[in-house]
Protein backbone atom coordinates (compact mmCIF):
# COMPACT_ATOMS: atom_id res chain seq x y z
CA UNK A 1 0.00 0.00 0.00
CA UNK A 2 1.28 3.49 -1.18
CA UNK A 3 1.73 5.99 1.97
CA UNK A 4 -1.07 8.33 1.66
CA UNK A 5 -0.80 11.85 2.97
CA UNK A 6 -3.27 14.22 4.60
CA UNK A 7 -3.22 18.07 4.13
CA UNK A 8 -4.83 20.89 3.53
CA UNK A 9 -6.20 21.83 -0.01
CA UNK A 10 -4.75 24.09 -2.51
CA UNK A 11 -5.96 25.72 -5.45
CA UNK A 12 -4.37 23.57 -7.79
CA UNK A 13 -6.64 20.02 -5.98
CA UNK A 14 -9.76 21.76 -7.70
CA UNK A 15 -9.72 19.94 -10.92
CA UNK A 16 -9.09 16.65 -9.36
CA UNK A 17 -11.25 16.96 -6.30
CA UNK A 18 -14.24 18.04 -8.83
CA UNK A 19 -13.72 14.74 -10.73
CA UNK A 20 -13.31 12.32 -7.74
CA UNK A 21 -16.60 14.16 -6.33
CA UNK A 22 -18.82 13.02 -9.45
CA UNK A 23 -16.71 9.76 -9.80
CA UNK A 24 -18.33 9.18 -6.20
CA UNK A 25 -21.17 10.57 -5.77
CA UNK A 26 -24.07 7.97 -5.81
CA UNK A 27 -23.46 5.85 -2.96
CA UNK A 28 -19.98 5.66 -4.39
CA UNK A 29 -20.90 5.74 -7.60
CA UNK A 30 -20.53 7.89 -10.87
CA UNK A 31 -22.92 10.95 -10.35
CA UNK A 32 -23.94 10.00 -14.33
CA UNK A 33 -26.54 7.10 -12.62
CA UNK A 34 -28.81 9.72 -11.73
CA UNK A 35 -27.73 13.10 -12.79
CA UNK A 36 -26.64 14.04 -16.56
CA UNK A 37 -24.65 16.97 -16.69
CA UNK A 38 -20.72 15.85 -14.46
CA UNK A 39 -19.91 19.84 -14.56
CA UNK A 40 -23.05 21.03 -13.23
CA UNK A 41 -23.20 18.65 -10.68
CA UNK A 42 -19.35 19.47 -9.45
CA UNK A 43 -20.37 22.87 -9.29
CA UNK A 44 -23.26 22.48 -7.13
CA UNK A 45 -21.61 19.57 -4.57
CA UNK A 46 -18.08 21.35 -4.80
CA UNK A 47 -17.97 25.04 -5.53
CA UNK A 48 -18.84 26.55 -2.10
CA UNK A 49 -15.97 24.53 -0.52
CA UNK A 50 -13.14 25.22 -3.28
CA UNK A 51 -14.06 29.10 -3.75
CA UNK A 52 -15.50 30.73 -0.62
CA UNK A 53 -14.57 28.21 2.12
CA UNK A 54 -11.17 26.54 0.98
CA UNK A 55 -9.35 26.56 4.11
CA UNK A 56 -12.11 24.03 5.70
CA UNK A 57 -11.04 21.42 3.21
CA UNK A 58 -8.35 18.49 3.51
CA UNK A 59 -7.37 16.23 1.09
CA UNK A 60 -5.22 12.57 0.72
CA UNK A 61 -2.48 12.12 -1.91
CA UNK A 62 -0.98 8.78 -3.00
CA UNK A 63 2.26 9.14 -5.10
CA UNK A 64 0.93 12.86 -6.18
CA UNK A 65 -2.84 11.62 -6.80
CA UNK A 66 -6.04 13.03 -5.30
CA UNK A 67 -7.36 9.77 -3.58
CA UNK A 68 -9.96 11.29 -0.76
CA UNK A 69 -10.84 15.22 0.34
CA UNK A 70 -13.25 15.94 3.23
CA UNK A 71 -14.83 19.29 2.14
CA UNK A 72 -15.56 21.40 5.62
CA UNK A 73 -18.22 24.20 6.43
CA UNK A 74 -17.57 25.51 9.83
CA UNK A 75 -20.68 27.55 9.43
CA UNK A 76 -24.19 26.76 8.17
CA UNK A 77 -25.54 29.74 8.19
CA UNK A 78 -23.06 31.42 6.10
CA UNK A 79 -23.19 28.03 4.05
CA UNK A 80 -27.28 28.77 3.57
CA UNK A 81 -26.14 32.60 2.09
CA UNK A 82 -23.94 31.86 -0.25
CA UNK A 83 -25.87 29.04 -1.86
CA UNK A 84 -28.99 31.23 -2.12
CA UNK A 85 -27.24 34.59 -3.24
CA UNK A 86 -24.04 33.85 -4.75
CA UNK A 87 -23.76 30.36 -6.01
CA UNK A 88 -27.72 29.40 -7.04
CA UNK A 89 -28.64 32.25 -9.42
CA UNK A 90 -25.47 31.44 -12.07
CA UNK A 91 -25.49 28.24 -11.95
CA UNK A 92 -29.64 27.85 -13.26
CA UNK A 93 -28.76 30.54 -15.83
CA UNK A 94 -25.34 28.08 -16.79
CA UNK A 95 -28.19 25.24 -16.83
CA UNK A 96 -30.93 27.06 -18.92
CA UNK A 97 -27.98 28.02 -21.21
CA UNK A 98 -26.81 24.49 -21.95
CA UNK A 99 -30.39 23.13 -21.95
CA UNK A 100 -30.15 20.79 -18.91
CA UNK A 101 -33.92 21.48 -17.55
CA UNK A 102 -35.12 20.12 -20.95
CA UNK A 103 -32.90 16.60 -20.83
CA UNK A 104 -35.96 13.72 -19.65
CA UNK A 105 -33.66 12.35 -16.66
CA UNK A 106 -33.59 15.72 -15.17
CA UNK A 107 -37.21 16.44 -15.10
CA UNK A 108 -37.67 12.91 -13.46
CA UNK A 109 -34.85 14.38 -11.50
CA UNK A 110 -36.78 17.36 -10.33
CA UNK A 111 -40.41 15.71 -10.18
CA UNK A 112 -39.16 13.54 -7.16
CA UNK A 113 -37.41 16.70 -5.65
CA UNK A 114 -40.46 18.48 -5.36
CA UNK A 115 -41.93 15.42 -3.16
CA UNK A 116 -39.24 16.24 -0.66
CA UNK A 117 -40.74 19.60 0.37
CA UNK A 118 -40.21 18.50 4.04
CA UNK A 119 -36.50 18.43 3.86
CA UNK A 120 -36.11 21.46 1.99
CA UNK A 121 -38.56 23.66 4.40
CA UNK A 122 -37.99 21.86 7.66
CA UNK A 123 -34.65 20.41 7.75
CA UNK A 124 -32.64 22.71 5.92
CA UNK A 125 -34.75 25.86 7.47
CA UNK A 126 -33.26 24.19 11.17
CA UNK A 127 -29.82 23.21 9.55
CA UNK A 128 -29.06 26.49 7.72
CA UNK A 129 -30.00 28.88 10.42
CA UNK A 130 -27.44 27.34 12.84
CA UNK A 131 -24.12 27.97 12.80
CA UNK A 132 -22.82 24.42 13.63
CA UNK A 133 -20.45 23.16 10.70
CA UNK A 134 -21.17 20.23 8.10
CA UNK A 135 -18.58 18.11 6.10
CA UNK A 136 -19.11 15.86 2.86
CA UNK A 137 -16.81 13.35 1.89
CA UNK A 138 -15.42 11.34 -0.82
CA UNK A 139 -12.73 8.37 -1.52
CA UNK A 140 -11.43 7.09 -4.61
CA UNK A 141 -12.59 3.28 -4.84
CA UNK A 142 -9.32 1.46 -4.41
CA UNK A 143 -8.28 3.38 -1.39
CA UNK A 144 -11.06 2.65 0.45
CA UNK A 145 -10.51 0.30 3.85
CA UNK A 146 -6.99 1.61 4.36
CA UNK A 147 -8.18 4.51 6.95
CA UNK A 148 -8.35 7.78 4.32
CA UNK A 149 -11.92 8.31 5.49
CA UNK A 150 -10.99 8.17 9.09
CA UNK A 151 -8.05 10.81 9.10
CA UNK A 152 -9.71 12.93 6.81
CA UNK A 153 -12.33 13.45 9.16
CA UNK A 154 -9.82 13.21 12.44
CA UNK A 155 -8.10 16.02 10.51
CA UNK A 156 -11.36 17.62 10.04
CA UNK A 157 -12.39 17.51 13.13
CA UNK A 158 -9.73 18.52 14.88
CA UNK A 159 -9.67 21.75 13.12
CA UNK A 160 -13.05 22.56 13.76
CA UNK A 161 -12.57 22.38 17.26
CA UNK A 162 -9.91 24.34 16.92
CA UNK A 163 -11.97 26.58 15.43
CA UNK A 164 -15.24 26.80 17.98
CA UNK A 165 -17.32 24.94 16.13
CA UNK A 166 -19.32 22.65 18.33
CA UNK A 167 -21.16 20.43 16.12
CA UNK A 168 -20.14 18.82 12.67
CA UNK A 169 -22.80 17.01 10.62
CA UNK A 170 -23.45 14.78 7.47
CA UNK A 171 -26.53 13.65 5.60
CA UNK A 172 -26.42 10.66 4.45
CA UNK A 173 -29.32 8.10 2.80
CA UNK A 174 -30.05 5.02 4.65
CA UNK A 175 -29.46 3.10 1.25
CA UNK A 176 -26.14 3.59 1.96
CA UNK A 177 -25.11 1.54 4.62
CA UNK A 178 -21.58 1.90 4.46
CA UNK A 179 -21.44 5.12 4.57
CA UNK A 180 -23.69 4.72 7.78
CA UNK A 181 -21.10 2.25 9.65
CA UNK A 182 -18.46 4.92 8.83
CA UNK A 183 -20.02 7.48 10.43
CA UNK A 184 -20.62 5.88 13.20
CA UNK A 185 -17.23 4.65 13.54
CA UNK A 186 -16.46 7.88 13.47
CA UNK A 187 -18.40 9.02 16.43
CA UNK A 188 -21.54 10.01 14.42
CA UNK A 189 -24.91 9.78 15.68
CA UNK A 190 -28.62 10.39 13.77
CA UNK A 191 -30.55 13.08 15.08
CA UNK A 192 -32.79 13.30 12.28
CA UNK A 193 -34.26 11.02 9.94
CA UNK A 194 -37.28 12.22 6.80
CA UNK A 195 -38.46 10.55 4.18
CA UNK A 196 -37.03 10.88 0.41
CA UNK A 197 -37.79 10.23 -2.94
CA UNK A 198 -34.83 9.85 -5.70
CA UNK A 199 -36.05 9.16 -9.59
CA UNK A 200 -33.78 6.97 -11.06
CA UNK A 201 -34.70 5.10 -14.93
CA UNK A 202 -38.35 6.63 -14.12
CA UNK A 203 -38.75 4.73 -10.94
CA UNK A 204 -38.96 6.00 -7.28
CA UNK A 205 -36.67 5.19 -5.12
CA UNK A 206 -38.00 5.53 -1.47
CA UNK A 207 -35.54 5.97 1.87
CA UNK A 208 -35.15 8.06 4.30
CA UNK A 209 -32.48 10.60 4.64
CA UNK A 210 -30.44 10.95 7.77
CA UNK A 211 -28.69 13.43 9.81
CA UNK A 212 -24.96 12.41 11.39
CA UNK A 213 -24.36 14.43 14.17
CA UNK A 214 -21.17 14.37 16.32
CA UNK A 215 -20.29 16.97 19.15
CA UNK A 216 -17.13 18.26 19.31
CA UNK A 217 -15.18 19.04 22.39
CA UNK A 218 -13.40 22.61 22.31
CA UNK A 219 -9.20 22.63 22.46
Amino acid sequence: MNKINIRPYKTEDRGALRTLCCDVADRGGPIENFFPDRDAAADLLTKYYTDYEPQSTFVALSDGRLVGYVNGCMDNRRYGLVVFWLLTPPLLIKAFKRGIFFRPQIQELLKGMLKNWRRAFVWRKSSFHSHQGHLHIGIAADCRGQQVGQNLVRTLVDYAAGSGVGELTASVHDANKAAGIFFEAQGFVVRESYPMVLVRDGKEEHYHSLLYVKTIAAH
